[in-house]
């Protein structure tokens, strides 16, 4: 797990194609390439590409050579777009003010949300290192996005800014995808935690037999339960972590129960909730 694997690349509604206008760094090709694969994305488009597509980039794009493979070159914008019905311009230059005429920008959140009911065709273009999308590009586009960063120093790294967007994209698919995605095989790593609902009632059940069997005064043991159940469930945990806990709760109330000499506990207990 965590190298490369063969699966189908992600099931999203829309088809995105990533590009880049007048690239120039070699090493942020291949580095755009890993970020485009490493969240599901395959399509990179080059205009007017200032660079050549040599052994750095192939080193930087590790197990996306295959990207670059794919790769296809544009004279303009316009043509790079043309097969698009969305297109959704990049800047890290910000205007401020009343008076804001052309840089009306959503945050990649916002824009993950906004496409996820197009199924069309959808061009994501980032400008050259340096300089960014120019005024005129910025206009031929149909939204325009841009990363909240501290103002103080704002402009980010190429390929960091496609892979802080692509994250976003990848990450609303898989909280609103609405089928099952055969590329999805691990819930290791979970954006989404719903507890089941009879996992809950077994924690809150055992933790209050774990209270019943301190031998504890009662003003002292009381609401013991209750204020466990608030503090785990604060920390949102999954049904597995839970089911995990509950081993060692209902581990825990059994030795009690042994030390208390509880002989109907030890006839009639299974080491399970009950």
């Amino acid at each position: 797990m965590g190298d490369y694997q063969k699966l189908p690349l992600p099931k999203f509604p829309y088809h995105l194609k990533i590009i880049l206008v007048k690239p120039s760094i070699e090493g942020n090709l291949g580095a755009i390439a890993r970020n485009m694969l490493n969240f599901g994305f395959n399509e990179l488009h080059l205009v007017s590409p200032e660079l050549t597509i040599g052994e750095e980039a192939r080193k930087r794009a590790k197990h996306a050579k295959t990207v670059l493979e794919g790769i296809k070159t544009h004279t303009n914008l316009e043509e790079a777009t043309k097969d698009c019905s969305l297109v959704i311009g990049t800047s890290g230059k910000r205007e401020f003010g009343e008076k804001t005429i052309t840089r009306h920008f959503l945050t990649p959140d916002e824009i993950s949300e906004r496409i996820y009911t197009n199924n069309g065709k959808i061009a994501l273009v980032f400008g050259p290192e340096g300089q960014g999308l120019s005024q005129k590009e910025l206009i031929s586009c149909d939204l325009l996005t841009s990363i909240p960063t501290w103002e103080g120093y704002p402009i980010m790294n190429l390929s960091h800014s496609v892979s802080v967007i692509l994250y976003e994209l990848y990450k609303f698919h898989l909280l609103n995808k609405d089928e099952e995605d055969p590329s999805i095989i691990t819930s290791s790593i979970s954006i989404e935690r719903n507890l089941d609902p009879k996992i809950r009632q077994l924690l809150r059940t055992q933790l209050k037999e774990l209270e019943e069997s301190l031998p504890w005064p009662e003003s002292r043991k009381h609401s013991i339960a209750k204020t466990f159940v608030r503090t785990i469930l604060r920390g949102n945990p999954t049904d597995l972590e839970v089911q995990q806990m509950l081993g060692v709760l209902i581990d825990s109330t059994t030795a009690i129960q042994y030390v208390n000499d509880n002989e109907n506990w030890k006839r009639n207990r299974k080491r399970r909730v009950e």
